[in-house]
């Protein structure tokens, strides 16, 4: 998952498509509880625009060192230090343990998280999915259809309103930031550099963004049938 604003609109707006394709039947998923609902809404409504600029631009810093140009990476770690400030009181990043984060099925796990004190994570990219149940009926995939017409317009809760009437499980997976470690990474970044010290800047602005972490929640569980359980 790339870490950049315009490519959210891209996921969001073909994810599901490619997902209809290859989705298998498999038993239903059993309803959320309150808790994963109430965090399903928070998050998906509230990704961080200027976490996503602050990345945005910390890309573009290594590539500037890159192509020795030192002027524009400086230029281009302020910044990030300046959406990184922004993004601290948007009021978007949420506390939870590294441990309790869900990798998405599928995606490379990192390094199995040590136990430890819930920490503040900035969301600063999103993607929906359809859940593992999908059966492309011509309903649902008339719903699907629908739902990318509304996500190609930013039309996020209508999409997800559309899926929600047509019973179909959507995960959201979002690319996490832990915040404070980035915030120390990017200002070791600014010092370095003012120390002329560009490979090690480099060194700690690619720290940075290893440290992104994937989460997956249900923006929308369909729960399982009566008839569905009596058959299991």
């Amino acid at each position: 998952m790339r870490i950049s604003r315009g490519i959210v609109a891209a996921l969001l707006g073909t994810t599901m498509l490619a997902g209809a394709v290859s989705a298998q039947q498999t038993p239903a998923a059993p309803a959320p509880t309150t808790q994963q609902k109430a965090e399903a809404a928070r998050d998906f409504m509230k990704l961080s625009a200027d976490g996503a600029v602050a990345f945005r631009a910390l890309h573009m810093a290594r590539i500037a060192i890159f192509e020795a140009d030192p002027a524009v990476a400086k230029k281009l770690v302020a910044d990030t230090r300046a959406a990184l400030a922004k993004a601290k009181v948007d009021s978007t990043a949420f506390m939870k343990a590294e441990a309790a984060l869900k990798v998405p099925k599928g995606m490379n796990a990192t390094p199995a998280a040590a136990s430890g004190p819930a920490v503040a994570w900035l969301p600063i990219d999103g993607q929906l999915t359809l859940g593992e149940d999908f059966v492309a009926t011509p309903a649902k995939a008339a719903a699907v259809a629908e739902a990318n017409k509304h996500l190609e317009k930013g039309q996020r809760k209508e999409a997800i309103e559309k899926l929600k009437l047509a019973d179909v499980n959507v995960m959201f997976t979002m690319a996490l930031a832990p915040l404070d470690r980035t915030m120390s990474d990017v200002d070791m970044a600014a010092k370095l550099m003012d120390e002329g010290k560009y490979y090690e800047a480099n060194a700690a602005m690619k720290k940075a963004e290893d440290g992104v972490r994937y989460d997956s929640v249900a923006a929308i569980a369909v729960p399982q049938k009566a008839e569905e359980k009596k058959t299991q």
